[in-house]
């Protein structure tokens, strides 16, 4: 896998900001990621490096230059699956339920962390246990901006957007731990002039401009 390696080298980088969503203790964490090198970017350093690591282990391979070590996902799968079930049940209300499949996904992964169904009972604290999860199982899946985008994540943070308490490693090398970063980026392109012009909308279709940038 081409972000394999040390991150000088490695063609993709692993961020901070990903890496602070494993919890201190998640074996997923301790076996494939290493701190070693440092890769200095003002705007994406990392001192994180993906270990080469081996399956066999009962825990979820990273990244894997070895011949039949890594699973590369083309479709769905079931930590996915699951937890698209548990987004589910936590925003209707069912947040012990939603946390269960959240723990189901870390157990299958190999994590070892402690169950937190039934024991976080807030929405608040429910969702960031989601989040964090996504971004972690289901890492290199194509996936993340889908997220973030469904989340509200990427509008700009005047209009609720954004995220807070982020991590950066700084070119110096120096760490700034509370940090808020402001994407706004557009959700949905708008739907090409040319194509409005020749079949121009009705009364009361859909809008063909984005109403949320």
């Amino acid at each position: 896998m081409a972000t394999t390696g040390q991150n000088i080298s490695s063609t993709f980088k692993i961020s901070v900001r990903f890496v602070q969503n494993y919890k201190a203790t998640d074996k997923r964490l301790l076996q494939n990621l290493r701190t070693g090198s440092n890769y200095n970017n003002p705007f994406y350093g990392t001192p994180y490096n993906v270990i080469d690591s081996l399956s066999g282990t009962g825990i979820y391979v990273l990244g894997s230059k070895q011949v039949g070590q890594y699973e590369v996902f083309i479709a769905g799968s079931l930590e996915e699956n699951d937890l698209m079930l548990a987004e589910a049940n936590i925003r209707s209300g069912n947040i012990t339920k939603g946390l269960s499949y959240v723990d189901a996904v870390r157990d299958y992964q190999g994590a070892g962390v402690t169950h937190v169904s039934g024991t976080v009972t807030t929405l608040a604290g429910a969702m960031a246990e989601l989040t964090s999860e996504r971004r972690v199982s289901l890492v290199f899946r194509g996936l993340s901006f889908y997220d973030a985008r469904r989340w509200g994540w990427i509008y700009d943070i005047s209009n609720g957007g954004g995220q807070y308490g982020q991590k950066l490693y700084n070119a110096n090398g120096t760490w700034d731990t509370n940090v808020t970063v402001n994407y706004n980026f557009m959700d949905y392109w708008d739907i090409p002039a040319d194509e409005t012009q020749l079949n121009p909308p009705k009364s009361g279709s859909s809008p063909i401009l984005n109403p949320n940038y």
